[in-house]
């Protein structure tokens, strides 16, 4: 079965016509938050143009952005849309021909099915190197057998848009229809009045005097534990330090005062390594290993470094279907699953290939959790039970529908990394992110701490561009977002600049570091603590870099010095607080994962009673 989408455009080399599909509508139909370029300027994407966009089966449209750069003169286009099976119907929700237009717009293509049959119906498609001006794109239809029953007729009574045919009129709603209307509007006025009195009840709650300001005392009297923190400084000031020329320190409460209340005058417990927590790299890629022709893999990377590089996937694990009823192979069929993949490049030798598999795998063995990222997959065209038969560098998968990297979001929030004359990219489309977002960011994280430390394991590299972000589907408030701490493979060539060699050969996240760590290289939770808290101040100013202003040689003597970094704008003085207690110089002073995750629990508390 072939299904064929041919654009045709007149002196498209001169025309500068851009063609794609936007984040959003790839999350909806694919689960991926990345954008599918067809057309950049003009010139043709080879590798997207023969990437097979699967249509799934609860996917009945797909919805595309276009428009041209040239506004001197009209654009012509011609849209075609060809089906060699009866069992797709494609229609085209715009005219056939036309003049582009010059401010990004959309079209849809519609995929109706006839029901007959279910199965995957393959696209083949092709460029034409003799005509510049065709593009074909290559797409695939999923179908199953019941999506054809809602079309009413055969698909020969329908157009090519989508319009019958036939000369009957137009049925009314049944009576069924009409009861499913009424109680519809009855369940909607329902539900906005108990939205206007939820509304109304908590306004009146706000003006209530709250216990925030016993809470605050009880927490300025029981924090004593960080001594001699310094004053804040103006938040226009790069770092904290405890004397500075800049002036008189702003008149705010000390750090130290500002989360009391959740050590209770307790000290962190020190978690150090387990000597056991070995991870046998073989047998963890025969557990993992995976059929490399199952992967699709997309033409967008999300990061790409000197020898490595991530991208997204398509996992198609339902295609071995058996023989039997239609019906049962369909609901037994698994749902083709996006993954976020590590590789490295054909450049790499064998050192760079132990290293990565060493850091990518290092979770193996630590049970599950949500805000944890795990290899789920190692897919290799050979096999891991025969070495000699792997030839090609593995592709290490992580189950994620999402943002993608942490530390890459983070600076889109910002607007960093987009291009401003890009028509595509407006303001809207930036995030923004809330204080109560990330402190359950925070929290989120924390969460996959505290599960490491409780088996026994250092991160050791704790920082934004070693987590990855998604949006829960279907949930607002500050719990929308989802945080999964990873590993740190490929970051030291993905995020060249985090990492700095002292003249030892080894490259560390310098700036991320306790200052122990610095010393002594030895690693424990208390360093994960301090390393957490530099991860918190990321979030708050949204991915930008520590200690820029100083160079790595320095950062140790800052450190002991009394250098901090100083509050972000917009952060509250009680979330710095926290952030705070993270960098005592003296680990033992330091509160444990636990205490900080209570911190924030405290302080979300207070948060939410006003908003």
């Amino acid at each position: 079965m072939r299904l064929i989408l041919i654009v045709v455009l007149v002196t498209m080399a001169e025309a500068k016509v851009n063609l794609y599909i936007t984040k959003a509508e790839m999350n909806r139909t694919l689960g991926i938050v990345a954008e599918m370029n067809y057309l950049e300027h003009g010139i043709i994407n080879n590798y997207s143009t023969k990437f097979p966009y699967r249509v799934d089966s609860n996917i009945h449209q797909v919805t595309f952005s276009w428009y041209t750069e040239v506004t001197e003169r009209p654009v012509s286009y011609a849209l075609r849309a060809v089906s060699t099976d009866v069992n797709v119907l494609p229609v085209i929700r715009i005219q056939p021909n036309g003049v582009m237009p010059t401010r990004p717009e959309t079209f849809v293509i519609e995929y109706r099915c006839a029901g007959s049959r279910a199965g995957q119906f393959g696209i083949l498609s092709w460029p034409s190197d003799e005509h510049p001006t065709y593009l074909t794109l290559k797409q695939e239809k999923i179908c199953a057998s019941r999506d054809g029953r809602r079309l009413g007729g055969s698909l020969d009574d329908y157009d090519q848009h989508g319009l019958k045919m036939d000369n009957g009129s137009l049925k009314l709603l049944s009576e069924d229809q009409l009861l499913y209307v009424i109680i519809g509007a009855i369940l909607a006025v329902v539900f906005v009045a108990g939205t206007l009195l939820y509304i109304y009840l908590r306004s009146n709650r706000k003006l209530t005097p709250s216990r925030s300001s016993d809470t605050s005392s009880d927490t300025r009297r029981h924090f004593q534990e960080c001594k001699n923190s310094p004053q804040f400084i103006s938040q226009t000031q790069p770092f904290l330090s405890p004397s500075t020329s800049y002036g008189p320190p702003v008149e705010v409460p000390e750090p130290s005062s500002l989360a009391s209340g959740y050590l209770n005058g307790k000290k962190g417990t020190i978690i150090h390594e387990r000597a056991s927590h070995s991870v046998d790299i073989n047998h963890a890629l025969v557990d993992l290993t995976a059929d490399r022709n199952l992967f699709q893999v997309m033409p967008i990377v999300e990061l790409e470094g000197t020898f490595g590089e991530m991208k997204w996937a398509i996992w198609c694990q339902n295609s071995a279907l058996t023989s039997g009823d239609i019906d049962d192979e369909e609901d037994q069929a698994s749902v083709d699953e996006p993954v976020l993949i590590k590789t490295l490049k054909p450049n790499a030798d064998r050192r760079h290939f132990e290293k990565f598999l060493a850091e990518a795998l290092v979770f193996h063995h630590v049970p599950p959790h949500p805000n944890l990222g795990h290899i789920c997959a190692a897919a290799t065209f050979g096999s891991f039970t025969r070495p000699e038969t792997v030839t090609d560098f593995p592709l290490m998968c992580y189950r994620h529908s999402g943002f993608g990297n942490l530390k890459k979001f983070l600076l889109r929030c910002r607007g960093i990394g987009v291009d401003d004359n890009d028509k595509r990219h407006s303001k809207s489309s930036f995030q923004t992110l809330r204080t109560h977002e990330l402190v359950s960011c925070g929290k989120q994280l924390l969460k996959a701490i505290m599960h490491l430390h409780k088996y026994g394991i250092i991160h050791k590299d704790l920082a934004a561009r070693n987590c990855i972000v998604s949006e829960i589907p279907g949930r607002m408030g500050h719990d929308r977002l989802m945080i999964q701490l990873c590993d740190n493979a490929l970051s030291r060539d993905l995020f060249p600049g985090d990492y700095h060699c002292l003249g030892d050969n080894d490259n560390r996240p310098i700036k991320w570091m306790a200052p122990e760590a610095l010393r002594t290289n030895v690693y424990n939770s208390a360093t994960d603590v301090w390393s957490f808290g530099v991860t918190l101040w990321e979030m708050l100013s949204c991915g930008s870099q520590p200690f820029d202003g100083i160079e790595p040689e320095e950062v140790a003597n800052a450190l002991e010095k009394g250098i901090r970094l100083a509050q972000p704008y917009n952060c509250p003085d009680e979330l710095y607080g926290v952030m705070y207690c993270c960098w005592q110089y003296d680990p033992l002073n330091r509160p444990s994962s636990e205490q900080v995750y209570r911190a924030l629990e405290q302080f979300n508390q207070q948060l939410t009673q006003f908003i």
